[in-house]
């Protein structure tokens, strides 16, 4: 699937200049797509894929929206897929976090998702053809942590959006579906913020993954190029974890076995 089926087709991916993005549109390119990214920045990783065409601005900002749709549609011909991965996500508690800054994670992540999924589906609905949404959300949607409330709650929008545009886009064949990453190191990938995390949290975030490995980003790329490809033809409204297990449950609380022949109440 990830070498074939896609020559022809068209995928818009936001966020697409670094990380789970870059590896994203890369993997597209590679089965044959062509690709418009719409980023903040063209960081030339691309400049020698004739197909990946780099849109720079901001998608939290009016307008953005039809001009990548419309970008696309001028370059390649209309866009069959949209992988929504731009993201803004600055930590703070509520005690520390700046109004300005909370509001604007709720700009990229959940108005720009959204202006970006309208623009799409308005798109397919006027040239009649079905296609596929994806957005990339969190582990942290479900399993939040101090001092990550817009981040985590924005994604926790994105998932609801998500299922209802799933419901809405349906009569119309666009299938809407989400990736949910778990602990992911981009540090290959990415230009941007390369030390945002220290080793010693590294450390203890791999510990909490059961398979016992960060994921790569082109592991997202998999499951977002499955998602968008005919063997999912008939899922739509799903969150997708890739996550290695770290949500399975507390895997932190290893197994407590009592001697044999106990029992144990309570």
């Amino acid at each position: 699937m990830q070498s074939k089926g896609f020559e022809g087709r068209v995928a818009v991916v936001t966020g697409g200049s670094n990380g789970l993005g870059r590896a994203t549109a890369q993997r597209f390119a590679e089965a044959g797509a062509s690709v418009l990214i719409c980023d903040l920045v063209d960081t030339g990783y691309f400049a020698d894929y004739p197909q990946v065409v780099t849109l720079v601005a901001d998608i939290a900002d009016p307008g953005t929206a039809d001009a990548a749709i419309s970008a696309a549609l001028q370059h390649f011909g209309p866009a069959d897929f949209l992988v929504n991965d731009a993201a803004a996500y600055p930590d703070g508690t509520l005690l520390e976090m700046p109004g300005s800054a909370f509001e604007r994670v709720f700009a990229v992540n959940v108005t720009g998702t959204f202006l970006m999924t309208q623009a799409f589906a308005r798109q397919c609905v006027a040239h009649g053809t079905a296609g596929a949404i994806v957005s990339i959300s969190t582990g942290s949607a479900r399993h939040p942590r101090p001092g990550g409330a817009a981040y985590a709650a924005s994604k926790s929008a994105v998932e609801t959006m998500s299922k209802v545009f799933a419901m809405e886009l349906g009569s119309h064949g666009i299938r809407v579906n989400v990736v949910s990453p778990g602990y992911i190191d981009v540090r290959e990938w990415s230009s941007a913020f390369p030390d945002r995390a220290p080793d010693e949290l590294r450390a203890r975030l791999v510990e909490s993954i059961p398979l016992g490995r960060a994921g790569d980003p082109r592991d997202i790329a998999s499951a977002v190029l499955f998602l968008c490809s005919d063997e999912a033809s008939h899922v739509t409204g799903t969150v997708l974890e890739v996550d290695g297990g770290s949500n399975a449950g507390r895997y932190g609380l290893r197994a407590h076995a009592t001697p044999a022949g106990n029992s144990v109440r309570g």
